[in-house]
């Protein structure tokens, strides 16, 4: 078994302004509608901003785990969807590409922890796998 890990740091003013001119192309490329959903129910989508950024990091922290990143390997930043348990609480569904890549790696458990201060949103993902040897 192998414990896999990846971390991001994203400034929320950059989706702030995003959110500003409206790009709604950049926010498709980027977050599945379930995402958009629950990004745009924080406070009425004042903490939209925050709640992007936390999860744009997460994308990028999930795709570190998997040792991939995310735009290569065929992973799309739509195949990991971050999403909100009945408590409140992150968790990863991985589709397409990146569902195949933690096939490979024999991942069987991933856990996700979001954070945002100070202007920065942050992620770190952790991984379990069955593979002994991840490159090779």
């Amino acid at each position: 078994m192998v414990i896999l890990c990846g971390t991001d740091l994203v400034e929320i003013e950059r989706f702030k302004k995003i959110l500003e001119r409206q790009d709604s192309g950049f926010i498709n490329k980027c977050f599945t509608p379930r995402e958009q959903e629950t990004c745009n129910g924080k406070a009425g989508g004042k903490r939209a901003p925050e709640s992007y950024a936390a999860r744009f990091a997460a994308k990028e922290a999930c795709g570190k785990a998997l040792g991939t990143g995310i735009m290569s390997e065929g992973i799309g930043l739509t195949d990991i969807e971050v999403m909100n348990d009945a408590k409140g609480a992150p968790y990863l569904v991985l589709s397409g590409k990146a569902k195949e890549k933690a096939e490979e790696l024999g991942v069987f458990s991933m856990s996700v922890s979001l954070t945002h201060d100070g202007g920065m949103a942050a992620a770190y993902c952790t991984m379990l796998a069955e593979r002994k040897e991840l490159n090779g």
